[in-house]
């Protein structure tokens, strides 16, 4: 396990890794090798069950948000496979059906996460 991704567990989900934690490993916020290694280890610990959908999602929208900030607005380029894995992940947060009758997470999140990790 990555030092990254072993502070971002440390820290749990009641706080949040920030801009300047991201900074601190990757050493800028514009390092797609830092973000493409850390969204495989978080979808490689998810895919085995070693990481809750819950943390995960969290992890990956923190790095969504320095993304956004280390690119800038306008910015549509985003590396792969960090920006498969992050949609993965935001695809579990949503039901389609209005009764919330659907598996999101199950439905989308874990065979796009699957894929990524295979």
């Amino acid at each position: 396990m990555s030092d990254f991704l072993q502070f971002a567990i440390n820290k749990g989900r009641e706080e949040r890794v920030s801009n300047d934690d991201v900074v601190r490993w990757a050493g800028a916020l514009d390092d797609w090798d830092c973000y493409n290694a850390a969204a495989l280890e978080i979808a490689l610990g998810y895919h085995r069950g070693e990481l809750s959908y819950n943390f995960c999602d969290g992890a990956m929208n923190d790095l969504w948000s320095a993304v956004r900030a280390g690119c800038g607005t306008g910015t549509n380029q985003v590396s792969e496979p960090f920006f498969e894995i992050f949609e993965a992940f935001d695809a579990g947060e949503f039901h389609r059906k209005h009764d919330n009758s659907d598996d999101p997470v199950g439905d989308f999140t874990d065979p796009l996460v699957a894929n990524a990790a295979e």
